[in-house]
This record gives structure tokens, sequence and C-alpha cells, in this order.
């Protein structure tokens, strides 16, 4: 490859002032060359670790204006230019399927076969400063930004799944940021990007609003809920940390985002520091686990069992872990009241008016308190009857705050009274 026909290609490498030669932002090594000039083409493998340090010091970017990924409706002015880091672009603005970068982090996770290679690089000639050894064949990267014309959802999957490893590498031992790609590395102009997205026909998708909840965020009730996990044995394992999403090939009880946001109706405010974080975390870890005892279905289960258990009751069901929420908000408040012995005391008398062993009635029916056939559910709004005449969930606000005020009548043995709750 002949440097001087690429803008941006130096004669020859920057040195150290010890004279060791300078390697850069980034080492590609091994670097197979096809082609001369503008139209070279370099490959070369790379670890998820060269990749995720790429993203973090801010050299992975997409144009999503050559990919057309801004949604055509979007009018206001928006970054067009989006740094990999970031994670997901936002799906009311730009044309991404979350869904399909999900989906691939899992199995990527999970030590599934994914079929994710080659990446595809692109250095704009005179926007970059770079320098290739032909003799060792190896390219250091300087400056510049390292564009993706293609394989945008591939890099987000790698990134999420490499810094799931690396904040919970006992939860993943599958996945490691060992594990190598190939790079298509081009040095096309702007334009050019653009032919390449289309003549390869990789378009992503227009998607609805992504539920996907970004797992690396670095807020205070991320990390609580994170936290959390890590204390209650129950919940090891048996978050789904990847997507906002439980499938019927997902056994696990709940998702991150959907565990966050319980915690946050525990705790009514979202800034914390580390020790409150840290006593947050124990106290309702503590309430979990008694009401893992009190419900086992909440705990670890195989896939047939969960699925059943999703079928007949609403115990493991998204919405009512809002309830689960005001009652750690309310095990909080007997702790400050009672202290944990007497806390734990009270309220484990008071969860076991939800044991499946403990019949409810309503009306002329009795059995449950979570069962789905339990008439209380359709009379609050939480059920309603979908196709077929099947029950589905009503995730609304009100319906979340009905099981909220529902688990506490229960608690406090207002049973008769169940079907007065009302939205305020």
């Amino acid at each position: 490859m002949a440097n001087e026909n690429i803008s941006g290609l130096l004669d020859s490498p920057p040195a150290l002032p010890s004279g060791q030669l300078y390697t850069g932002r980034l080492v590609c090594d091994d670097v197979q060359i096809t082609g001369r000039g503008t139209e070279a083409i370099a490959t070369f493998t790379i670890t998820v670790r060269q990749i995720l340090d790429a993203a973090n010091s801010l050299m992975l970017w997409t144009d999503q204006d050559v990919q057309r990924g801004i949604k055509p409706e979007v009018v206001k002015n928006v970054p067009k230019e989006l740094p990999l880091n970031n994670g997901y672009p936002d799906s009311q603005v730009y044309v991404f399927n979350p869904e399909s970068a999900d989906e691939m982090a899992e199995k990527l996770l999970t030590g599934q076969k994914l079929f994710i290679n080659p990446l595809v690089w692109n250095l704009r000639p005179g926007t970059f400063e770079a320098y290739h050894n032909e003799e060792s064949r190896q390219s250091d990267i300087y400056d510049g930004k390292i564009y993706l014309p293609d394989s945008h959802h591939r890099h987000q999957a790698i990134l999420k799944a490499a810094k799931l490893v690396k904040d919970s590498p006992k939860e993943y031992s599958k996945f490691n940021l060992d594990k190598q790609f190939k790079v298509e590395l081009y040095f096309l102009k702007r334009e050019d990007e653009g032919n390449y997205f289309f003549d390869k026909n990789q378009r992503p998708k227009p998607t609805a609003k992504s539920k996907a909840y970004d797992l690396t965020t670095l807020d205070d009730l991320s990390l609580l809920a994170k936290r959390v996990i890590d204390l209650t044995p129950s919940l090891q394992g048996n978050v789904n940390r990847v997507t906002d999403r439980l499938t019927p090939k997902n056994n696990q009880v709940v998702t991150l985002s959907t565990l966050r946001e319980a915690l946050k109706i525990a705790t009514d405010f979202d800034a914390m520091d580390e020790v409150e974080i840290e006593g947050i975390a124990i106290l309702a870890s503590k309430f979990l686990g008694m009401l893992t005892a009190v419900r086992p279905e909440l705990n670890i289960q195989d896939i047939p069992t969960r699925a059943q258990v999703r079928n007949r009751l609403l115990v493991d069901a998204p919405i009512m872990f809002q309830g689960y929420g005001s009652l750690i908000k309310d095990f909080n408040l007997s702790v400050s009241q009672l202290g944990m012995s007497e806390a734990v005391e009270y309220w484990t008398d008071k969860l076991g008016r939800i044991s499946s062993q403990n019949v409810f009635r309503d009306g002329n029916w009795s059995g449950d308190f979570f069962s789905k056939q339990n008439p209380l559910w359709i009379r609050l709004g939480v059920l309603k009857p979908g196709l077929s005449d099947k029950l589905t969930v009503n995730n609304t606000r009100q319906a979340r705050l009905q099981c909220a005020k529902a688990l506490r009548s229960v608690m406090a043995g207002d049973t008769l009274n169940i079907d007065l709750v009302q939205i305020v």
C-alpha cells in the first residue's frame, strides 16, 4: 500500500523522546492489505478489549446522515455524528433497531453461535493520521475518527456485552474481552460511505421507541439495582440485564430496568451517595429474601416452570414488581421505627397473607391471591380480556398503582375493602 496515495497515512512514524516509535491510540497488528491507494482494504483481527478501548477513547463513530439514520419526521437540529460509546441512539430521532442489537448482545453473553464478522470501519482520507509498516504489517492510528459505514448494530451489541462483563464478570463466564473479531478497514470519502451502506443492503429498520434501558448508565438507581442483585441470592443469574423483555424462552424473573423502577418507588429519590446506596440495598435485599421465602416462584426456575407460573399467576409479572417496590418502602419505614429484628418478625407475619397456602376470598371465588382467576384483578383493571377472551396484563400507570395499593391492603388485612382501591 503506497502511503502517499491516501491523505492521512504518514510516510514515517512519529517517535517518542527516547527514540522508540510512537504507536498511537490504536495498534492494529498482522494487517493484510488488498489493493492500493484509495481502493485499498485492510483486514486484521481485533479483540473485544480493543473495541471497548477504541469506543471509550471516542475513536469509533457513526455518521447518521450518510446512513440516512435520522427519521424523516425529525425537523429539529440533532447531532448527525454519534460516538459509539454513547450507546443506542434515541429511537425517536434515529433509525436504529434496539431489539436486533439486544439479541446479538444476549447471544454473545450466553456463548451462542453468532455470525457477525466482519466488522466494517472507515478512515476518511484527509481526516486522520496513521502509519502502516509494510514490513511488520502493523498499522498505528494516531488521530481522527473511525466511522462505521456498516455493522453499527454489531458494534453496539459487542460494546454492551463488553461493558456488562466488565461490570459483572462472574455473571457472564461464557464471554470475555479477549474474544476476537475480524475488521475490514476502508479509506472512503464521506459520500462513498453511503454508497457502501446501500450496496450492502444493511439499512436498519425503523422501530418504535426502545424500552431497553442502558444497563451501563452510571446513575445511582442503576448502581442500587446492581448492588441489590449482588446481595440477593435469588436474583443472582435471575435478572435479565441485557434486554427489557422476558420472552417465553427466558426463565429469568425480572429485567434490570423493571427492578430499577421498583427500587425507584422504594426510595422516592434518584440521587444517593455510596453509603445510602449500600444501606438501601441491604434493606431491599432483606425484604426480597423474605418475599421469595413466601413466594418461591420468584426464585430461579427452569423454563417450563417459569412458563407455568407466568401462565397462572401474577406473582412474577413486571407490573407486580411495582407493588413490591412500595412494600420495600414500607419495610424500610418499619425498620427505622422498630429496628431490624422486630421489623423482620412483623413483616414475616404480614407476608404470610400472600402465601400460596393462604386462601384469598373474593365473593364466591377463593384461591391464590396472585391467581389470574382472582376476579379482583379484572375489577381493579390489572387484567383485561384480550383476543379469544384470554386475560392480558394492562400495563398502565393506573394498573401499576392498583397493584401497589392492593398489596398494601392485603398486608393490612383489609381484604374486604380491596375493591375500593382508588387512583389518586
